[in-house]
C-alpha cells in the first residue's frame, strides 16, 4: 500500500511540475521572445601610484565612487567604455587593452537580476546574478604600472 501511494504521489508531483511549465510566465523570467539585453562594459586601470582621479571626467568620478570602498589605489583612469546588446544565451566580447578578452553570456533575467556567465581570460570565471542598478566589478590582471578592472552593468 505504501508503494502505491508513493507512486501516486510521484505521478501527481510530475503532473503538477509539467502543468507549471506550461503556465505562461511560470518558467524563466525572460523567455526566448525577449529582445537583447543592453550592457555597458567599463575598463579601468587602477594604480598604487600616479596622478589621482581625473575629476573632469564624469565616468572616472562615477567609477571612483563605485570602487572607492572596494579597492585601494592612488590613480584611476577609464580606458574604455563600450555598449553591447546581447540576447539571452548569446555572447558579448570586449577586447581589453592588455590583449586579453572579457566574455559574458546572459543566461536568465528575473526579479533578482540578470544571471551572467563571465570569463575574464586567465583571471576569473563564474556565474553571477547582477541586481538592477548594482554593477559587477571584476579585479583584473596586471597592466602597465597597475591592474585592470572590468565593470559590467546590465540595463534591463
Amino acid at each position: 500500500m505504501a508503494g502505491a501511494e508513493r507512486r501516486r504521489g510521484r505521478a501527481t508531483f510530475a503532473w503538477l511540475l509539467g502543468a507549471l511549465l506550461l503556465v505562461p510566465g511560470a518558467g524563466p523570467a525572460r523567455a526566448a521572445d525577449a529582445g537583447p539585453i543592453e550592457f555597458e562594459v567599463t575598463v579601468v586601470q587602477v594604480s598604487p601610484s600616479g596622478s589621482g582621479v581625473d575629476r573632469s571626467d564624469a565616468r572616472a568620478r562615477r567609477v571612483d565612487q563605485l570602487l572607492g570602498r572596494q579597492l585601494r589605489y592612488q590613480s584611476l583612469k577609464v580606458l574604455d567604455s563600450v555598449h553591447r546588446q546581447v540576447p539571452l544565451g548569446g555572447v558579448g566580447t570586449v577586447r581589453l587593452p592588455s590583449g586579453r578578452s572579457f566574455r559574458f553570456r546572459p543566461v536568465d533575467v528575473g526579479p533578482q537580476g540578470v544571471l551572467v556567465s563571465v570569463d575574464l581570460e586567465k583571471t576569473a570565471q563564474g556565474d553571477f546574478r547582477i541586481p538592477r542598478g548594482k554593477p559587477l566589478v571584476l579585479g583584473g590582471h596586471p597592466y602597465e604600472d597597475g591592474q585592470l578592472v572590468v565593470i559590467l552593468e546590465p540595463d534591463y
